[in-house]
C-alpha cells in the first residue's frame, strides 16, 4: 500500500485489509476512490455472499416452502460474474 493509499484509507476509516484485498484485484490508485461502493462486506463463501445479497434485496420469498431448495452454488457462480472476491472480502465490479 502505498502513502497516498494509506492515508485514504484512513481519511475514509476503512477497513485496511478489506482495502488490501482491493487492491491486489488490481484496482489502480485511481479506481481506490470507488471502494466505498464496491465493497460488499467479508463472507465465508461466495454462496453465503450471494444468499445474503439475494435476501437483502427482497429478492427471495419469506413464505418459501421448506420443499423448495435452492441450488446457491449455481446461484452464486452466475452471480459472481459481477463481483470479485479476495481473501472473503466481496466487491462489485464497477
Amino acid at each position: 500500500m502505498t502513502k497516498d493509499q494509506k492515508e485514504l484509507t484512513e481519511q475514509n476509516n476503512w477497513n485496511k485489509e478489506a482495502v488490501d484485498a482491493y487492491l491486489s484485484l488490481g484496482i489502480g490508485d485511481d479506481e481506490l476512490k470507488n471502494f466505498d461502493e464496491a465493497y460488499q462486506g467479508e463472507w465465508a463463501s461466495d454462496e453465503k455472499f450471494v444468499q445474503n445479497l439475494i435476501e437483502d434485496a427482497g429478492e427471495l420469498p419469506k413464505d418459501l416452502p421448506a420443499y423448495i431448495h435452492i441450488d446457491w452454488e449455481t446461484t452464486a457462480r452466475d452471480i459472481m460474474m459481477d463481483y470479485s472476491e479476495e481473501n472473503h472480502h466481496y466487491f462489485r465490479n464497477l
